[in-house]
């Protein structure tokens, strides 16, 4: 292993990076034209300062730096052990939010409980209900199972910006460039009944997923993008069919 691999998977490097991310949120936030369009009931309970599940595909994590006129002060982000996932944990430290570790394929069980006491305190979660590994756009289980747990409504935020990268990984990453013109949805709140058996649970998992999935396309058309489409349910990142990374 090469002295620059080695540095690059030091903790000094991996918070230089954490802090890298932070400064470029904190650029998008700041020159990128955000339009939010946000549900009415939606923008009751956050005007009540009640706290929601926030969903996001895991390739629009950037877009939660333009979700808010300026960021709330309490905000909870569910990041998975992999160092991509602590690299974006860094970054949200470092814009003042709290993190949970943990994610549907390892530490699951710990994300629930993090999420789960973060909500009770009254503070919002964001979760990548696609991440770590994908399949892209499709809405696992975890974040229904916390809505359940807690009552806190889940709520799809998800965007999309012209001009933008595109770039050829299994989420379709999406990088808004400085200055561009972005479209933020915010979609109604969907809420999981304490009581819900396993066929309600999944109907709350498919309206979740289909709000995502329905508004991040109608950003895309809203700014002349492309869409960019939602993996098979059983599509692993290392199968064949990727598209090549666009701006």
């Amino acid at each position: 292993m090469s002295l620059i691999s080695t540095w690059i998977k030091s903790e000094p490097a991996q918070r230089l990076f954490g802090y890298a991310v932070a400064g470029l949120m904190w650029l998008f936030h700041l020159t990128v034209r955000w339009e939010r369009r946000i549900d009415p009931a939606t923008q009751a309970l956050l005007d009540a300062d009640k706290p929601v599940i926030l969903c996001m595909w895991h390739g629009r994590m950037f877009f939660l730096s333009g979700g808010w006129p300026k960021p709330p002060k309490r905000m909870g982000v569910v990041a998975s052990g992999h160092r991509d996932g602590q690299l974006i944990a860094r970054g949200a430290r470092a814009f003042g939010y709290e993190t949970i570790a943990g994610s549907s394929r390892r530490g699951g069980a710990t994300a629930l409980r993090g999420m789960s006491r973060l909500l009770e305190r009254g503070v919002t979660v964001v979760i990548t209900p696609d991440g770590p590994k994908g399949p892209r756009m499709r809405f696992k289980s975890g974040a229904v199972k916390a809505a359940q747990m807690t009552g806190a409504p889940l709520v799809a935020l998800t965007g999309s910006a012209r001009p933008r990268k595109v770039f050829d990984t299994w989420d379709r990453f999406c990088l808004p460039l400085p200055f561009a013109r972005a479209v933020m949805h915010f979609g109604p709140p969907i809420t999981v009944p304490r009581e819900a058996d396993a066929e309600t649970l999944e109907r709350c998992r498919q309206a979740a997923e289909e709000s995502l999935n329905s508004l991040t396309n109608a950003a895309e058309r809203a700014l002349g993008q492309e869409e960019i489409q939602a993996a098979a349910p059983d599509e692993s990142p290392d199968k064949p069919g990727r598209r090549h990374a666009s701006a």
